[in-house]
């Protein structure tokens, strides 16, 4: 009988373990999903042409600016100026931006120079006197009454007071000569800047 019980549940427990004890689980049906169609490329456009920029400006020509109203000055102040000794005082920038004042101030020095009626006051001179009266060179500020003080300071008879106005890209340049010992315009001009 021993041999019947062994058998039994030895096959008892082959039985058992054969089986999960669950019942297996249904699979869940696969769905298929269609692929997305491939992304629809547009026609080849050729890339746009960029913008075309305006040709540079030319830069201001300021000896044809200032040749002309130097003209017009000696030949109307011949007579009552008599050659004396000439103050060029540097072009004063009054404009809404910025403009090359020392090629202004160049120009109306050769231009001055190109006619023998004053005899201006050099270089080193006028250095030394602005050092002396504590005027920068580049001085922005510079006003008639101090071209004026700077003319009598060095015994010059006559100023050149010069300024530019209006728009950095096509300023307006006007020139008094000015008298220093009464401080008194002698003659005055303006005239558009040219390219």
């Amino acid at each position: 009988m021993k041999k019947i019980l062994f058998l039994g549940v030895g096959l008892a427990v082959l039985a058992l373990a054969g089986c999960n004890g669950t019942k297996p689980q249904p699979k869940p049906p696969v769905v298929a999903t269609p692929s997305p169609p491939p992304p629809v490329q547009p026609p080849y456009q050729p890339p746009p042409t960029p913008p075309t920029l305006p040709p540079p400006e030319a830069p201001i020509n300021w000896m044809a600016s200032v040749q002309p109203l130097v003209n017009k000055m000696i030949s109307a102040s011949a007579a009552e100026t008599n050659n004396g000794i000439l103050l060029l005082n540097q072009v004063k920038n009054n404009t809404s931006g910025s403009i090359s004042t020392v090629d202004a101030t160049d120009a109306l020095k050769e231009a001055m120079q190109s006619n023998s009626h004053f005899e201006l006051v050099s270089e080193s001179k006028l250095n030394e006197a602005r050092q002396a009266l504590g005027l920068q060179g580049d001085d922005s500020l510079i006003s008639r009454a101090k071209a004026v003080s700077l003319a009598r300071y060095l015994g010059a008879k006559y100023v050149v007071y010069a300024s530019a106005s209006g728009s950095p890209s096509l300023p307006e340049i006007m020139i008094q000569l000015l008298q220093t010992s009464t401080g008194e315009i002698v003659w005055s001009g303006q005239g558009n800047t040219q390219r």
